[in-house]
């Protein structure tokens, strides 16, 4: 009886430690599962964000359409001179429209939330950071035209191709 009593242990310890493998392996292989498809979130939500900074560059980055090579005068005086540059909103209330890129120069003009203006394809080399409020971000200087044919330079981060608000910006 003594040796039938210690075969039926080291079965049902064996038993135990196999029921343990498989729960462990299992385990594993789910918690493997979670950290792949996490990690395909987050590659998919990194790719939408480099998708929108590109497109956000090539808005701001949009040269004017090249023209004929000959200088005559335009037939119809009526057209809008700024058709040829992309067209922009301004996405932070008050934004400053400057004679030269930098905090410290002159004051043109202040721009409402949602004016339109026009990218003239010039931009600072070098980027600037601000703090809007909720967020400290870190942009270049981009020359525009007003609607009203005002030209200057203002902050990169206070205009986008989309009109929508900064979310940077307190109220």
């Amino acid at each position: 009886m003594k040796g039938f009593r210690s075969k039926i242990e080291v079965i049902l310890i064996a038993g135990l430690a196999l029921f343990f493998l498989i729960w462990a392996v299992s385990k594993c292989n789910s918690t493997k599962a979670e950290l792949q498809a996490k990690r395909a979130a987050e590659a998919a939500q990194d790719s939408l964000a480099m998708l929108e900074k590109q497109n956000q560059e090539q808005a701001a980055k949009q040269v004017a359409k090249p023209g004929p090579a000959n200088t005559q005068p335009k037939q119809n005086l009526l057209a809008d001179p700024n058709e040829d540059y992309a067209r922009l909103f301004v996405v932070i209330d008050k934004l400053k429209l400057r004679s030269e890129p930098g905090l410290k120069s002159e004051v043109l003009a202040e721009l409402n939330l949602f004016d339109q203006v026009y990218f003239l394809d010039e931009m600072t080399d070098s980027t600037f950071e601000v703090n809007l409020g909720r967020m400290v971000v870190d942009e270049p200087y981009l020359k525009v035209r007003t609607k009203k044919g005002l030209e200057g330079w203002v902050y990169g981060a206070g205009i986008n191709y989309i009109k929508k608000k900064h979310p940077g910006t307190l109220d």
